[in-house]
């Protein structure tokens, strides 16, 4: 293990690196008290490693244990990576649902519908982009509680303040593997019963 990784204390950008957001969704999440912060008297934040550790567990694992992710809603318009993720989620979980849709209108009518616990959405879409999606997803009662992962090949800082502020929990970079998609997401490696 590196001199790096053993630090007690990590900035928001090592934070962010660590569970693969942007820093600003780390600032947002310590603005609203679900990430504890120290601050050096420069006025910079500092993450304790535990209280990292414990926001990561408290916002994948056990929900998962609780039976929260029951089902997963994909909303991208590049099929084949919707479906390369819908398998790879499939294969590793296949106690979860997984429905995809192909566009920001599919995407909002299949929410709607299935209520799914997860939505992963794509931010650049034809039509009504992923920013519209979230927004109107958070303003009906029969959605809003839907925890949206925004997933976006443009995801400068400009575009994860808006879909944060829209409603997603964060905003992820493609390209992304299915690796680690699923550890994002909390999901291991799935073995059969014998």
């Amino acid at each position: 293990m590196s001199a790096g990784n053993e630090k007690p204390y990590l900035t928001a950008s090592e934070v962010a690196d660590l569970l693969m957001v942007s820093p600003n969704s780390v600032r947002l999440w310590a603005d609203r008290g679900l990430l504890k912060a120290e601050t050096t008297l420069g006025g910079h934040r500092r993450f304790a490693r535990q209280e990292i550790e414990r926001l990561r567990q408290a916002r994948s694992a056990p929900e998962r244990k609780k039976g929260v992710l029951r089902s997963i809603l994909i909303i991208d318009d590049e099929r084949e990576l919707a479906d390369t993720w819908a398998d790879g989620i499939r294969t590793t979980a296949p106690e979860i649902t997984v429905l995809t849709a192909n566009d920001g209108f599919e995407g909002g009518l299949k929410a709607s519908l299935h209520k799914p616990d997860m939505i992963l959405l794509d931010l650049m879409m034809p039509g009504m982009d992923g920013f519209e999606v979230c927004r109107l997803l958070k303003r009906e009662p029969v959605t809003k509680s839907i925890r949206i992962i925004a997933l976006s090949g443009l995801a400068s800082q400009d575009n994860v303040d808006r879909i944060i502020e829209a409603g997603a929990e964060t905003c992820l970079a493609k390209p992304i593997r299915v690796s680690k998609l699923l550890e994002v997401l909390g999901l291991t490696a799935w073995t059969p019963p014998l």
